[in-house]
């Protein structure tokens, strides 16, 4: 960031750099690969409530950033996350 202060007249001062550093919760990728075979198996083809629901849960518990991994792994392995979303969504409801 950038700031500047600001007299009353408008004035700006020199501008003074602000560097702030977050915390980013490491994945672990070898998890989120589990996972996205974990949500193919339970998920393709014919399956039944139960199964779906139970993939389902299993998104709903990850955290963001992990679940892009899954997102990221279940893609180049199976090439139709959207698929699933869209299954899910049409057989348990909108959630």
């Amino acid at each position: 960031f950038r700031l500047w202060a600001v007299d009353n007249t408008g004035r700006r001062s020199s501008p003074s750099e602000v560097t702030i550093k977050t915390p980013c919760p490491t994945v672990d990728d070898v998890k989120a690969q589990e996972i996205a075979d974990k949500i193919y198996n339970l998920f393709n083809g014919y399956t039944s409530g139960k199964e779906q629901q139970t993939a389902y849960n299993t998104l709903m518990d990850l955290g963001a950033p992990t679940l892009h991994r899954v997102l990221y792994h279940y893609n180049q392995r199976y090439e139709s996350f959207g698929e699933f979303t869209w299954r899910c969504e049409d057989e348990l409801g909108p959630r």
